[in-house]
């Protein structure tokens, strides 16, 4: 399964044409070039292929960013999934 950062950078060569060499964690959206409209369009992506919500994510946020977010919300919906096991 591929990480955060791989799916997010591979979303935005395939979605929006750019070089993976541009593409790397410490680029905020904002220096891609990305407005806020494609910011959207790819937080649906994301949530499409990962379940995990993305809402208003800013332009100035970094890939990195963006990845522990997702880890973040990621983690949270795994501990809500768990039944409360109390003996």
């Amino acid at each position: 399964m591929p990480t955060s950062t791989e799916l997010i950078t591979t979303t935005l060569t395939e979605t929006f044409d750019l070089d993976p060499a541009d593409v790397t964690p410490e680029r905020t959206f904002e220096e891609l070039g990305l407005d806020s409209l494609a910011l959207v369009e790819m937080g649906l992506m994301l949530q499409e292929r990962t379940g995990i919500s993305l809402d208003d994510v800013p332009l100035r946020t970094t890939i990195a960013g963006l990845a522990e977010l997702m880890e973040r919300n990621e983690a949270d919906q795994a501990l809500t999934a768990v039944p409360n096991s109390t003996s």
